[in-house]
C-alpha cells in the first residue's frame, strides 16, 4: 500500500454504492474494504491499495484482526459505513438488529480503536416520516418513521451522536439511489411492469402522486468525497441530505419511461386507493400460498399519493455540492431504458442481483463453524488417518513425519475454510493439481491420495451437519464441502491419469520435481491462508501450477 495516501475503511464494499465508491476512490486512497462477499465475487479488480476483508460486521470477533491490519498498514483517516440490511417485507428480520444496529456499533468501536478522523454513516430519508402536504424534510427533520428498517437507521443516527464525543461523525440521509443500469429494486419493478405486456402495465395506484426523491450513484459518490475533502472544516456532528430538492412521482416516472420506450405517450389507468387495498391484499394472499411474494405489499398502500419531498438546500450550500442536472432521474431514464432495450441480459442480471437481499450468507455460517471447530476437527482427521485400521488404506501417509502430516491436514482444512468463505474453488483445484504431482513423485498410489481428500471432506461435512445452526442448510454443506472435496479428488485423478499417459522423457522430468515440503514450509503457507487477504497465496498457488505444467511439458 502507498502509505502517502489517506486511508479509508469502507463497509459494504461489495454492494452497489460501495463498488461505485471504490471505482472513484481507487488510486487516491488506501482502501480497507469490508464485505460479506469476496473481492472476486464482487468484481473488484485487484489493486495494491485495496485491502479486502470478507467479514460479518455483526460479529466483533471477526473485526479484531481488521483493527490490527489497518494499524499495520498506515491506519485509516476515515470510515465510510455503507453496510446495511433491507427488505420489502416490512417485518422485524433479526438482520436489522445484527447488521444495522449491532454491526454499526461494532464498526464505531473499530473506528475508535484505529483513531479515525471522521465517521461517515449512510442513513436514509426513509428514516423520517413522510411530511405533511406542502411541507418538506430537511436536515433537522427527526428520524421518526416506525418500520423496522427506519428504526434501525434511527438507532444508527443516535449512535453517531454518542460517538461524536470521540471523533467527528457525519450522517447522510440517502434518497433512492440509482444508476444508468437502474439498480434500485422498486424502480426496476416499476419499469419491468410498465414496459411489459402485463395486464397491470398501465395501472398506477391512487392518482399516481406517490413520490420519493432519487439520486444518481455518481452524485452520491461525489458527495462522500466532498465531505472527506472538507472534513476539517465541518461540524463535529452533522447531518446532510444526499438528495436533490423535491421528489419525483410515479406518474412522472411512468409518462417519461413509456415515452422513451414506445416513442409516444401512454395513458395510465389510475386505480383508486380504496380499490387498490383489497386488490393487493388478495394478490398477496394468493402469491404467498404459491410461495412467491408479489412486489406490491399491503403495507405499501398507506403511502399511496404521499410525497417524501425533500429540501436539501442547506446541504447544497454548506458543502458546495448539489446533484448534477443531467443525472436527474427523469433525464437519466433515457440511459436506463437504452440499456434495458439494448443490453437486456446484463440489465436484468445487474438488477436481480441488486434486488436480492441475503440476510445471512450460508457460506459464512459454514465458515464460522469451520473456524470454531478447527482444532477439534484437525485432530479428528489426523487420528482417522493414523488409526491402525487405516494402515492399508493410508500406508504412505502413516509413514510421513507426524509434523508434516499435521501441517498437510491443517493446510487442506484452511484451504477448505477459505474456499467456503470466498465461494471460489480455485484454491482447491490448484491444490489438487499440485499435490497430485508431488505424491506421484513420492510414489503414492492415486487411490490413497484421492481417498485422503474425500475422507477429510466426509469428516468435515458430518461434523457440520451435527451442529444445531446447520439444520436448515444441509444442502449448502453438500455444495460447499462435499462437492469441493469431490472436485479436488477429481483433479487429483485427472492429473495422475495425465501423467500415466506421458512419454519416458516426461517421466524423467517428473523425477526432478521437488517432493514433499517440510513442516516449516507448510506452516508458513497455512499462516498465509489465515491472513485476512488470500490474494498473494492464490496467485502463488496458481503460479506453482503453471510452473509444474511448464517443467513437465518441456
Amino acid at each position: 500500500m502507498d502509505m502517502s495516501l489517506p486511508g479509508i475503511v469502507v463497509t459494504g464494499a461489495s454492494g452497489f454504492v460501495g463498488r461505485n465508491f471504490l471505482e472513484a476512490a481507487t488510486g487516491k486512497y488506501r482502501l480497507f474494504c469490508l464485505a460479506r462477499r469476496s473481492q472476486r465475487e464482487a468484481g473488484i479488480p485487484k489493486n495494491d491499495n485495496i485491502h479486502w476483508t470478507q467479514v460479518d460486521i455483526g460479529k466483533w470477533d471477526t473485526l479484531r484482526d481488521v483493527v490490527t491490519r489497518v494499524k499495520d498498514n498506515g491506519g485509516a483517516d476515515f470510515v465510510l459505513h455503507l453496510a446495511a440490511y433491507y427488505d420489502f417485507s416490512n417485518t422485524d428480520n433479526p438482520e436489522y438488529e445484527s447488521t444495522n444496529i449491532r454491526g454499526t456499533r461494532n464498526v464505531l468501536k473499530l473506528a475508535q480503536q484505529i483513531g479515525t478522523k471522521r465517521f461517515l454513516f449512510a442513513s436514509s430519508v426513509a428514516a423520517c416520516e413522510f411530511p405533511q402536504q406542502g411541507q418538506a424534510l430537511n436536515e433537522d427533520s427527526v428520524a421518526d418513521a416506525n418500520f423496522p428498517y427506519a428504526r434501525s437507521k434511527r438507532s444508527g443516527e443516535e449512535m453517531m451522536k454518542q460517538y461524536s464525543e470521540w471523533f467527528p461523525c457525519t450522517v447522510f440521509r440517502l434518497a433512492a439511489v440509482f444508476s444508468d443500469w437502474c439498480e434500485y429494486p422498486p424502480l426496476y419493478i416499476f419499469l419491468g411492469t410498465w414496459l411489459s405486456r402485463s395486464w397491470n402495465a398501465r395501472i398506477l395506484g391512487g392518482r399516481g402522486e406517490s413520490a420519493v426523491p432519487y439520486i444518481h450513484v455518481h452524485d452520491l459518490v461525489k458527495l462522500f468525497l466532498r465531505v472527506i475533502e472538507k472534513s476539517d472544516t465541518l461540524p463535529r456532528l452533522c447531518t446532510y441530505l444526499a438528495s436533490p430538492n423535491g421528489s419525483v412521482s410515479h406518474l412522472d416516472l411512468f409518462r417519461t419511461a413509456t415515452r422513451y420506450y414506445y416513442g409516444q405517450d401512454t395513458k395510465p389507468i389510475l386505480f383508486p386507493r380504496f380499490l387498490a387495498i383489497p386488490g393487493v391484499a388478495a394478490r398477496q394472499a394468493i402469491r404467498h400460498l404459491a410461495g412467491r411474494e408479489p412486489a406490491e405489499r399491503l403495507w405499501m398502500m398507506k403511502y399511496i399519493d404521499r410525497k417524501l419531498t425533500v429540501d436539501a438546500s442547506r446541504t447544497h450550500q454548506e458543502l458546495g455540492w448539489e446533484p448534477t442536472p443531467r443525472y436527474g432521474i427523469l433525464r437519466r431514464l433515457l440511459f436506463v431504458i437504452e440499456r434495458m432495450k439494448n443490453h437486456s441480459d446484463a440489465w436484468r442480471l445487474r438488477n436481480e442481483l441488486a434486488a436480492r437481499r441475503i440476510a445471512q450468507r450460508p457460506n459464512l455460517i459454514i465458515y464460522d463453524a469451520l473456524v470454531k471447530s478447527r482444532e477439534d476437527l484437525i485432530e479428528e482427521i489426523i487420528q482417522y488417518l493414523q488409526a491402525p485400521e487405516s494402515r492399508t488404506r493410508f500406508r504412505k501417509h502413516q509413514e510421513m513425519d507426524d509434523n508434516v502430516l499435521r501441517w498437510y491436514v491443517t493446510l487442506v482444512y484452511q484451504l477448505t475454510a477459505t474456499t467456503v468463505r470466498t465461494r471460489d474453488r480455485t484454491l482447491m483445484r490448484n491444490y489438487g493439481q499440485i499435490i497430485a504431482y508431488r505424491r506421484f513423485v513420492e510414489g503414492v498410489d492415486v487411490k490413497e491420495v484421492s481417498d485422503v481428500m474425500t475422507s477429510i471432506g466426509d469428516i468435515i461435512a458430518k461434523a457440520l451437519r451435527a451442529r444445531m445452526e446447520m439444520k436448515d442448510i444441509e444442502q449448502r454443506i453438500y455444495d460447499n464441502i462435499t462437492m469441493t472435496f469431490q472436485l479436488a479428488a477429481d483433479e487429483i485423478e485427472d492429473s495422475y491419469e495425465f501423467i500415466a499417459t506421458q512419454s519416458p522423457e516426461f517421466l524423467k522430468q517428473m523425477e526432478k520435481l521437488p517432493v514433499t515440503a517440510g513442516s516449516g514450509d507448510l506452516e508458513r503457507i497455512v499462516h498465509e491462508l489465515e491472513d485476512i487477504s488470500q490474494d498473494a497465496l492464490e496467485d502463488r498457488l496458481s503460479a506453482e501450477c503453471r510452473q509444474l505444467r511448464e517443467k513437465t511439458l518441456l
